[in-house]
């Protein structure tokens, strides 16, 4: 029933309660990580301090606040990689090119709203329900959720957040931002994605090769120790960057999906070694290990039902999340899939630009008949990835040191 809604058959009941009870919101998991790239977050902040780099899995930048502009772009040396020169051999002439990769972090709009008062009359049938008092936290939530499904999740998957693919301001630009499937993704049972003679991050042959590799899984390749023991010793899980102990021992994250996780926790191999109590113990000294469910073979492990995605192939091709995304009850329901998405984190996994700070805006018109009330905020989510434009094919060079997507099966449910 709308709560709008009036008829003359008989008058409107009166509300009882005293409080308003909210429907069940599914935590922020991302926010437990975000940190921002700026002391104190002040205002005027000194070269020094603004270059300073952020160990954390999300690192939210927030000089757009202050500065002009819808594109943040931070830049990345690379190693160098040629051999010195010894003996007599001379070095003029044989100077190494230095070589920059940049990651982008776009921003735009994001907006939502609700009716208070459709009508005087609105606010004379529902003044018990209090809701020009209680849509400000129902908005804060809609946002909450926004930013985990298609803010950090969406960035994840894609690349940048739901609000920048989406923006008429980013269409048919020539800064690459567009959808782009993650450089480093990992499949159950085959290994990872091979980038081929051209399919390199951001072009469709690299695409196809995604879907092409996904669709070779079959539904024994699920999430189990004898896949995370397969990660540990790829070289593109030892080169993203680790959580370092105070004891100086490295930890990679794990943020696996419930389905997932009950197939890992079924494994006999599993429960012979795992220690749960251990998790528990190093939480106490190392804040981003709050939370974390299991360690086990180098790895700290989150259980999340909001942050792991599912993906299917269609034409050949990855599509990231739930298919088709209608509005935000799509991110509920992943059993249906066949297969699920987990996240390998390590430091600057994630980047959250910010233009303009979240607030609330609130509409009168009709001589104060109708009231609206909305949240508005101008921000961006993006994936670490860093990109070299000045040589070979575009992608050939992108680094990403932060992140991998794991894919696996899902078992069939049995209970």
């Amino acid at each position: 029933m709308a709560i709008f809604e009036r008829t003359f058959s008989g008058n409107k009941e009166v509300a009882l309660m005293k409080l308003m009870k909210f429907e069940h919101l599914r935590s922020f998991f991302w926010g437990r990580w975000g940190k921002y790239n700026a002391p104190g977050k002040k205002t005027v902040i000194k070269k020094a301090e603004e270059a300073k780099p952020i160990s954390s899995p999300v690192v939210i930048q927030h000089e757009l606040t202050r500065k002009q502009g819808d594109v943040m772009e931070m830049p990345m040396l690379r190693d160098l990689i040629n051999l010195p020169t010894t003996g007599k051999r001379q070095l003029a002439g044989h100077e190494e090119e230095v070589n920059v990769n940049h990651c982008r972090v776009p921003i735009d709009v994001v907006r939502h709203a609700v009716d208070v008062q459709d009508g005087i009359m609105s606010w004379q049938t529902t003044k018990d329900y209090n809701l020009l008092k209680h849509h400000k936290p129902l908005l804060a939530r809609h946002y909450g959720q926004t930013n985990e499904f298609l803010g950090a999740n969406w960035a994840m998957c894609y690349g940048f957040s739901h609000n920048v693919l989406t923006s008429s301001r980013f269409t048919g630009n020539n800064q690459n931002i567009k959808a782009i499937s993650h450089p480093n993704i990992f499949c159950a049972g085959i290994g990872q994605v091979s980038y081929g003679v051209n399919g390199f991050p951001g072009t469709s042959d690299y695409e196809s090769e995604v879907g092409t590799t996904i669709e070779k899984m079959v539904e024994t390749n699920v999430f189990d120790t004898n896949f995370i023991t397969g990660l540990k010793a790829s070289d593109q899980v030892q080169d993203t960057d680790p959580i370092i102990l105070k004891d100086g021992n490295e930890l990679w994250m794990l943020t696996v999906h419930p389905l997932q996780i009950k197939d890992l926790e079924a494994d006999p191999a599993f429960q012979k070694t795992v220690s749960q109590t251990h998790a528990i113990q190093l939480a106490k000294d190392n804040p981003l290990l709050v939370g974390s469910k299991y360690i086990w073979g180098g790895f700290a492990i989150f259980v999340s039902n909001t942050a792991p995605m599912p993906v299917s192939v269609v034409d050949g091709r990855p599509v990231w999340g739930p298919n088709p995304v209608v509005n935000m009850r799509s991110f509920r329901g992943y059993n249906k899939y066949a297969f699920m998405t987990a996240y390998l984190i390590g430091s600057n996994a994630l980047f959250k630009a910010i233009g303009r700070s979240f607030e609330y805006k609130k509409r009168t018109e009709d001589y104060d008949e109708i009231i609206g009330v909305a949240y508005r905020s101008v921000e961006g989510w993006s994936r670490g990835d860093w990109w070299n434009y000045d040589d070979g094919i575009v992608g050939e060079h992108v680094r990403n040191y932060g992140s991998a997507l794991l894919v696996t099966a899902i078992s069939p449910e049995s209970y």
